[in-house]
This record gives structure tokens, C-alpha cells and sequence, in this order.
């Protein structure tokens, strides 16, 4: 028998999260695994439950939730022989949906029961743990938008972007990568360990949670007219062949700040008053993936 704990948070996502744990319990191989579910009271839990947990020497911890407390619980998991599950109900669910790791609930938990494990990369930016995407640019905008909104859910969030759009302005990066220098004007910059936002808007086309690399997303600004051809790309995973996308990719990336700027990671909203110093940690969480066929 394996020990499992399952780490709910509430408020990720949309709709009432009240039967998820009726759900776990019901859906969970009760003869391969030894259950204990957890919901989550403020920010911050997810990182102590599962650090409880690998004291415990628990086999699996799952993040139920989306992105930001997948975050939350993944860096309590790393280098450790405790493997990181994910059960998907937020906004985006962009590293669940990287993986191949269902967005319906019993099909995620049937992963659980069956997956394999793998192990992935994470990243470092200062003192901040990030497991898919860090941008500083346009989508950094939205989140903090997107954080403050009563309603969530992609509808909100489509909303934010097109009124959003117009007014936010394209910003000068200097960009150290590996030692190399490079001048930027970005509208978007995301710096990225998994491919997505999430919603399967793949804006890191090529990015691979398991080469030790980091890819830079960059987009110039473009003419709204541009916009429903650029989406369109974001959703079919060739963002790359835009005129207005550029890449870069390193292991080491230095991001020069002379003043704050407004970023996210994972998704959740942050502020950087120094130089971002962006690391990637090679082959440092175990994770359960669904198994191959």
C-alpha cells in the first residue's frame, strides 16, 4: 500500500468545489492506495501540508487546483523521493494539460491510480519557486487583473485581455542569457519550464519540462487587426511561425530592473524591484504522468 494525500483548494477554478472529496474517496484505488484528503484555508497551506507530508514519508501528494496551487505544493516536493499528483480544477491548468494529465476530475484521478512517474524540471526566479511559466510582460498584466476579479474562469479572462489590449504598452528588456546580451522590445516576455498558459494557449512551443533548458517567448507589439490570426495561433501551437514571435533558450537568464516591474508565476500575480535572476533546476520533481500505452 502506497500513502497518498490529496490537498484540495476551494477557491482555485470555478464552481463548487464541495464534492471533491466524496469524489477522491470514491474514485481512488482504495486496494493500491492509503488516502487522506486536506482542504486548504489560506495561501500558504498547500506548502505546509505536503512538507508534513514528506516528513511523513508519504509516496504521493496531490495538488487539487490549478496552476498557482500546484506551485504551492510542488516546491515543498522537490528533491525528495515524494512524487507530485495533479488533479486539475483552475482557470488555465497549463502544466496539467502540458503533461497530457485530463482536465476531468475522475479521469485525473485515474491517472493517479494508474500513472507512471516521471521526473521534471523546475525553475527558480530570486527567491521564487516556479514549475511552468514566468512572464513579466503582457500576460503579467492580466494576472494581477485576473487576481483581484470576484469571477474567475476563462470567460473573465478572455474579457481582460481584449479590453486590456489597446492600452498596454510594449517595454525594453535587457536580456542576459548564458552570458550573452540581448536588446528587446517585448509586449509579451515569458520565460517558460512547460509549454502553456493553460486552456492550451501554447505560447512556449517547443518548451520540454525534461531538457534542462529554459524557453524565452517574446512578442513585439501588433496591430489589433493582427490579434484574431495571433490567438488562433496561441490555440493551434504555432505561435512560432508569427512574424511577431521571437525565442531565445538558456539555462541562465538575468532580466536587468532598475525600478519594479509587475510579473507572474504560474499564474499568480508578484512585483520584482531587483534584476530577475531565472534558474532552471534539471530533473528536480517527481511527478505522476498518465502511463505510456
Amino acid at each position: 500500500m502506497k500513502k497518498i494525500r490529496f490537498i484540495i483548494n476551494p477557491k482555485s477554478g470555478t464552481g463548487n468545489k464541495s464534492k471533491l472529496p466524496d469524489m477522491i474517496n470514491k474514485f481512488t484505488d482504495r486496494e493500491k492506495l492509503n488516502s487522506e484528503v486536506c482542504i486548504t484555508q489560506s495561501p500558504g497551506d498547500g506548502s505546509e501540508l505536503a512538507k508534513d507530508a514528506v516528513e511523513k514519508e508519504f509516496d504521493f501528494v496531490v495538488a487539487v487546483g490549478g496552476d498557482g496551487s500546484v506551485n504551492e505544493v510542488a516546491k515543498a516536493l522537490t528533491k525528495c523521493n515524494t512524487a507530485l499528483g495533479i488533479i486539475p480544477t483552475g482557470s488555465g491548468n497549463g502544466l496539467a494539460r502540458h503533461l497530457g494529465i485530463p482536465v476531468d476530475i475522475i479521469k485525473a484521478i485515474k491517472v493517479i491510480n494508474e500513472g507512471a512517474i516521471d521526473t521534471i524540471d523546475t525553475l527558480t526566479v530570486n527567491e521564487h519557486f516556479c514549475i511552468g511559466t514566468i512572464g513579466i510582460g503582457f500576460d503579467a498584466h492580466i494576472a494581477h487583473l485576473f487576481a483581484k476579479r470576484l469571477k474567475r474562469g476563462y470567460s473573465t479572462y478572455v474579457i481582460l485581455v481584449l479590453t486590456e489590449f489597446t492600452s498596454f504598452k510594449e517595454k525594453r528588456f535587457s536580456i542576459l542569457v548564458d552570458g550573452n546580451l540581448y536588446e528587446r522590445n517585448c509586449f509579451l516576455l515569458t520565460f517558460a519550464n512547460s509549454s502553456q498558459f493553460g486552456n492550451n494557449a501554447v505560447i512556449a512551443p517547443f518548451a520540454n519540462v525534461k531538457d534542462g533548458i529554459i524557453d524565452i517567448s517574446m512578442m513585439c507589439r501588433f496591430p489589433a487587426i493582427a490579434a484574431p490570426a495571433l490567438i488562433y495561433r496561441l490555440m493551434n501551437n504555432t505561435i512560432h511561425r508569427s512574424r511577431f514571435f521571437d525565442s531565445l533558450r538558456g539555462k541562465n537568464i538575468v532580466v536587468k530592473n532598475q525600478g519594479s516591474i509587475i510579473g507572474h508565476i504560474d499564474g499568480e500575480p508578484v512585483i520584482f524591484n531587483s534584476d530577475l535572476e531565472i534558474n532552471i533546476n534539471p530533473l528536480s520533481l517527481k511527478v505522476i504522468v498518465p502511463a505510456r500505452k
